[in-house]
């Protein structure tokens, strides 16, 4: 009769607790980084001999021999690597398109207000002592230094742009780093096999997860859960965190920008923060994504400023080999301080500074415009160059991301196939231990029925 009351509590027991890990599985079916939970029910161990020492015939039941997660390893791992490419392709895709913006480039642009300026003078030409002619070529002089100083400002707002993502993805990096440190801790404390190891699983992994898209990473699964995690764009694997030493960060990550716009990516030593490595070719991820497009925004800003710099010469150059109206010499129509092309202004709103005439004619300086001014090194064609080589790689950088992006989800619904919870399965798997379920407490009411008539014999 024991033996029967063992089989019933053993069951209600461990289909009961099956039935709550169903019950999980279809509560968090569309919770982010919940891997489906499985129960391995297995026989209960045999109680040993029966009367006179014959083998006994019944067993004692079932027991729960674990609760594991859905996991395959390989495809995370993939997940992982997609993710890594796929952060850092986007990173360069939406800051080019960033630095497409800023350039300001179209019919209202930067280019347009160049070509008006030009036309005015060309018109200008016509009657070179027309005063509000005068007015209107300046005044374009004028628009196209505002022009010329808004996009370089608006780069160099990318740049920043640039630098404040990078703060931000080390903090939530490090912050990361920290976080799975702990878990590491708390895994080595846990029981394998259990919900809460599970759970912590879980948490790990969605780190992980987290993590590559920001850096490109190894991670190392020990057979206790806990996980190391190195570098894997360095050749010798720089470590970023231990799994044998619980609770320990072995590095930290750090961001640097120049004033040109170039961005560094660091790796502290954590045992000594003097020892600050570069890893800026080799971080991987979205911060490799940021290196990367730092460095081309501020090619660009260099560019533009070398341009800048040239108009300005270009024109004062021009203008001092010519006479005003008035018959003086031509002075500087721009200035610009320190190559810096957010600096570059006009130096007067006088149209009449216009040095339009030479020894041959009124408007003779006026008529070597184009030779003096737009020619394959005049400003015109300089922006243009700029303005193209930047869409030429925001077109390339936006088709990068597309298809890594691809890559990545594919990557993903293929763990999320093997991982996740799909609601049919959870359905049938419910009836089925319901059922069981309720075997079980029949031949609980059974015994003690049974029991019951026993006792009433007497």
């Amino acid at each position: 009769m024991s033996d029967i009351l063992q089989i019933g509590a053993s069951g209600v027991l461990n289909y009961g607790k099956a039935i709550d890990v169903i019950g999980e599985n279809v509560s968090n079916a569309s919770t982010a980084g919940y891997a489906r939970r499985d129960v391995s029910l297995v026989e209960a161990p045999n109680g040993g001999s029966g009367i006179l020492g014959l083998n006994q015939v019944s067993g004692n039941g079932v027991t729960t021999q674990s609760v594991t997660r859905a996991w395959d390893g390989f495809a995370a791992t993939h997940v992982r690597n997609t993710a890594s490419d796929a952060g850092e392709a986007s990173a360069v895709s939406r800051w080019m398109s960033s630095a497409e913006t800023a350039l300001n480039s179209g019919d209202t642009g930067t280019d347009s207000e160049l070509t008006s300026f030009f036309t005015s003078l060309t018109t200008l030409a016509s009657n070179p002592t027309n005063a509000t002619q005068q007015a209107a070529s300046i005044s374009a002089l004028n628009d196209s230094a505002k022009a010329i100083s808004y996009s370089a400002s608006n780069l160099k707002n990318v740049s920043d742009g640039i630098k404040d993502e990078a703060d931000g993805s080390v903090s939530v990096i490090n912050s990361d780093l920290k976080t799975l440190a702990k878990v590491n801790a708390a895994i080595i404390r846990t029981p394998s096999g259990t919900d809460s190891a599970a759970g912590l699983a879980d948490q790990r992994d969605q780190l992980l997860d987290d993590l590559s898209s920001k850096i490109g990473i190894n991670a190392d699964i020990a057979s206790n859960g806990t996980v190391k995690i190195t570098l894997s764009g360095t050749s010798n694997g720089q470590t970023l965190l231990s799994s044998t030493a619980a609770g320990q960060m072995a590095g930290s990550f750090t961001a640097s920008m120049d004033s040109s716009g170039k961005l560094t990516i660091g790796v502290k030593d954590a045992l000594n923060s003097n020892n600050n490595r570069d890893m800026s070719n080799s971080a991987g991820g979205s911060l490799s994504g940021l290196v990367t497009v730092a460095s081309t925004v501020a090619d660009e800003r260099s560019s533009l400023n070398s341009a800048a710099s040239d108009f300005v010469t270009q024109v004062n150059t021009w203008n001092s080999q010519g006479t005003t109206p008035s018959g003086a010499a031509g002075g500087d129509l721009l200035t610009i301080t320190d190559g810096d092309a957010t600096t570059i202004a006009t130096t007067t709103s006088d149209g009449s500074k216009i040095a339009s005439a030479n020894s041959s004619s009124p408007n003779g300086n006026l008529q070597n415009v184009s030779s003096a001014l737009r020619g394959s090194n005049g400003i015109e064609a300089n922006y243009a160059t700029l303005v193209s080589n930047n869409a030429q790689a925001t077109s390339s950088a936006t088709t990068n991301a597309t298809n890594t992006k691809n890559l990545y989800d594919t990557a993903a619904k293929t763990r999320d196939s093997l991982s996740g919870v799909d609601l049919s399965t959870e359905a049938a798997q419910l009836l089925r231990y319901q059922q069981a379920y309720n075997a079980s407490a029949k031949i609980l009411q059974t015994a003690q029925t049974t029991m019951q008539a026993i006792l009433e014999l007497f």
